[in-house]
C-alpha cells in the first residue's frame, strides 16, 4: 500500500512538471523581445512608430533614408514595428543583394540606436521580403537578428512560418509586470493550394492562445491588451466594410466593390480594395476568444489608411514608407501608435504623411521631381492605351 502511495505522489509530481513545463514553453521569456525588457516610460507613456513597406531593393531610396532619419529624430519612438514587404525580394537578383537591401534601413536603426537616439526594432515578413532572391525567411531573420536593436527572433519549426513572438512592454512602477503586449506574427506568402494571398495557419492561433493565457494568468486572470502587427490584412476586413454599387470612391475587391462604413474612424483612406489572404485561418475568431486584441494592424496595401472597428477590435491599415513600389502623396507616411500605462484598453493612433513631415527638407524637391515623372509616365501609358485602342491595336 505504501509503496502504491509513493507511486501516485510520484505520478502527480510528474504531471505537475509536465503542467509547468507545457506553460513555460507558451511563456517562453528566454528570448531577445524579453531580454530587451522594454516599458513605459515614468510619464506612463509608450510610443510605436510602424513602418510599412518599404519595398526596396539593394539600394535604399534617398527619400526612405531620409524620412527613416527624421521621423525618428521628431517622433522618437520607444518601440519601431516593421510590418513586412521590408525589401522587394522580386528586385534582388540573389542573396547578397537582398541582404544589402536589410542592411539598407537596419544600419540606419542600429546607427540611431548606439547614438541613444533610436529605438528597439522588431519585424515581421511580408509575401515579397524572400520572392525569388534566394535568401530565405530563415536566413533574412537570422541577419535581422546581428543587430543589438532587433528584438525579433525566430521560434523555430514549433510555431508556421518565421518570426511569431511577442513583445511585452513592462509596467513603469513595477518591473516584474507586464502592462501591454505586442504581437507579431508572419502572415505568410501565396497560398499555393488555394491560390492567393497566404493565411494564418492552426499551429500559429495555438501558439497565440496558449501565449495569450499565460499572459492572463500572470495578469492576475485579466487579459493584458495588445495590438498586433503582420503583413496582409485579416479576411474580415470584408465583413467590415460596406458593400456598395461601383462609383462614389468605391473599390473593387473579393468580386465586388465596397467602400468605408461610417463607422471608420474619421480621416481613414480606403484607396485600394484590400487583399487578405484566400482562406480565413480563424486569426480573428481566435482574438474575439482571447479578448486580449484592440487592434490587428496590417501593411500589403499601400494606399490604405482606414481604421475601421468591426466586433470591438480596430482593423487598421498602414500605408507604405517607401518609394520604390507604388504609393501616392496622399497617403505615403508611417503610422503612430501612443499608449499610456493609466488606461491600456485604448490607445491614440494617427498617420504622419511624408509630404507633411519632409516639406522643409532638402529632400523634398527629388520627392517632386520623381511624382512629377510618375505622372507623366502615367499620361503617357493611357494616352498610349487609347492610340492603340482607337487603331485597333
Amino acid at each position: 500500500m505504501r509503496i502504491k502511495k509513493m507511486l501516485a505522489v510520484l505520478l502527480t509530481f510528474v504531471m505537475l512538471l509536465g503542467c509547468a513545463s507545457t506553460a513555460f514553453a507558451a511563456y517562453n521569456t528566454a528570448n531577445p523581445a524579453y531580454d530587451a525588457h522594454l516599458s513605459f516610460n515614468e510619464d506612463g507613456k509608450f510610443r510605436i512608430v510602424n513602418y510599412s513597406d518599404f519595398q526596396d531593393d539593394e539600394t535604399l531610396s534617398t527619400l526612405t533614408a531620409a524620412f527613416i532619419r527624421k521621423s525618428m529624430e521628431e517622433l522618437k519612438p520607444d518601440l519601431v514595428v516593421l510590418t513586412g514587404d521590408n525589401i522587394a525580394g522580386y528586385s534582388c537578383a540573389n542573396a547578397r543583394q537582398a541582404k544589402r537591401a536589410i542592411a539598407g534601413f537596419m544600419d540606419i536603426f542600429q546607427e540611431l540606436y548606439d547614438a541613444g537616439e533610436g529605438a528597439p526594432v522588431a519585424a515581421v515578413f511580408g509575401n515579397h521580403d524572400d520572392q525569388d532572391c534566394g535568401y530565405s525567411k530563415e536566413e533574412q531573420m537570422a541577419q535581422y537578428m546581428t543587430y543589438s536593436c532587433f528584438v525579433g527572433y525566430d521560434e523555430g519549426d514549433a510555431v508556421e512560418g518565421v518570426g511569431n513572438y511577442n513583445v511585452p512592454i513592462f509596467s513603469s512602477t513595477d518591473p516584474e509586470k507586464i502592462a501591454f503586449n505586442v504581437w507579431m506574427w508572419d502572415s505568410g506568402t501565396y497560398d499555393e493550394t488555394n491560390g492567393g494571398y497566404d493565411h494564418i495557419k492552426p499551429g500559429q492561433i495555438a501558439w497565440y492562445k496558449e501565449t495569450s493565457d499565460a499572459l492572463k494568468a500572470a495578469n492576475g486572470g485579466e487579459p493584458v491588451y495588445s495590438l498586433s502587427f503582420q503583413h496582409i490584412i485579416p479576411r474580415e476586413i470584408f465583413d467590415a466594410l460596406e458593400e456598395t454599387g461601383s462609383g462614389n470612391g468605391a473599390v473593387g475587391a473579393n468580386g465586388t466593390f465596397y467602400r468605408l462604413p461610417d463607422t471608420a474612424v474619421p480621416g481613414s483612406v480606403l484607396g485600394e480594395g484590400p487583399c487578405p489572404g484566400t482562406v480565413n485561418g480563424g486569426q480573428f475568431q481566435a482574438f474575439l476568444d482571447q479578448g486580449d486584441v484592440l487592434g490587428t494592424v496590417s501593411g500589403h496595401d499601400h494606399v490604405n489608411t482606414f481604421i475601421v472597428p468591426y466586433q470591438g477590435i480596430d482593423i487598421i491599415n498602414t500605408p507604405t514608407a517607401g518609394f520604390h513600389s507604388y504609393g501616392n502623396a496622399e497617403t505615403r507616411g508611417l503610422r503612430v501608435f501612443d499608449l499610456d500605462e493609466s488606461d491600456t484598453s485604448t490607445y491614440k493612433t494617427e498617420i504622419i504623411l511624408y509630404e507633411d513631415m519632409m516639406k522643409d527638407e532638402p529632400t523634398m524637391a527629388l520627392y517632386k521631381f520623381i511624382n512629377f515623372f510618375k505622372e507623366i509616365a502615367a499620361w503617357f501609358s493611357t494616352m498610349w492605351t487609347r492610340i492603340k485602342s482607337a487603331f485597333g491595336s
